[in-house]
């Protein structure tokens, strides 16, 4: 009997490392992995299709090699969804007809988000000045997300098109944003439908990093937290091809901004 159960684990670790179709349930132990944005844990490494339950791990699928996800389901992650991350080299990864939900905060297995800035159901990044990330994601749906549905980050490359992003609505414990492309990201933004982010708290930050609103000063114009349906930072609008995307949805599914940018933003 022991060794029974040995085979089967080293079988378990196999499946998460091969990139193959499977079915990832509720992981015993998390696998560690060092990204662009530090040590984390995940359930599962370069994983094209199936089927991944994250619960108690950082991440639901790391993606370090060039490949093609298609009719990937990631569920109840701490921090990211699906991580596409070219910290170690240049990679292109394309996505399509994913689904991703309840990424962020856990008390236990039961999704309970809150206001900590973590929880991104799609992330491309690279880290500060690492090789480019490029790639696409289509026809696919991410919701029930804490802090972003899909992010394109640092140099990354991305064509984001007809997919349907639903935040968490009318919140007041976090700003939500459906897509975010953020420092230096380019690509094109078309066709999909983004809803329900609106944050109905008061606090934001002053221009000197100190916060404003709730129990401290009230703030002023343009520095409370608002929440878009599409976000550009710290990025030059004209590298972004955006047209054709539905971010009219009605109270309480509205967008609290359909569309910004911020060119001097301290966090985001």
């Amino acid at each position: 009997m022991k060794t029974l159960k040995v085979v089967l684990l080293i079988s378990a670790s196999v499946l998460i490392t091969a990139g193959v179709v499977f079915t990832v349930k509720a992981p015993l132990l998390c696998t560690p992995v060092v990204t662009s944005r530090g040590a984390l844990t995940t359930a599962a490494i370069d994983t094209m299709t199936g089927t991944i339950d994250a619960t108690g791990c950082d991440i639901g699928d790391y993606i370090a090699t060039s490949l093609t996800v298609s009719s990937l389901t990631v569920h109840d992650a701490d921090k990211y969804g699906i991580f596409v991350d070219s910290g170690l080299g240049s990679i292109t990864v394309s996505i399509t007809g994913a689904t991703v939900y309840k990424i962020g905060a856990h008390t236990g297995a039961v999704f309970t988000p809150d206001g900590v800035q973590k929880g991104i159901g799609i992330i491309y990044d690279s880290g500060d000045a690492g090789p480019q990330a490029t790639g696409s994601i289509d026809s696919s749906t991410v919701y029930a997300y804490q802090k972003g549905g899909i992010e394109v980050n640092r140099n990354s490359n991305v064509t984001t098109t007809n997919n349907v992003i639903t935040g968490l609505g009318h919140v007041d414990f976090i700003a939500q944003n459906g897509i975010e492309y953020a420092r230096d990201a380019t690509g094109i933004i078309r066709n999909n439908t983004v809803s329900a982010n609106f944050y109905t708290g008061k606090t934001g930050l002053l221009a000197s990093g100190s916060p404003c609103g709730g129990t401290y000063p009230a703030c002023p114009p343009g520095r409370q937290y608002v929440s878009c349906g599409i976000l550009l930072v710290l990025i030059d609008p004209s590298q972004i091809q955006r047209g054709q995307n539905d971010l009219n949805a009605s109270p309480p599914n509205d967008n609290q901004r359909n569309f910004a940018v911020v060119t001097d933003a301290i966090t985001d």
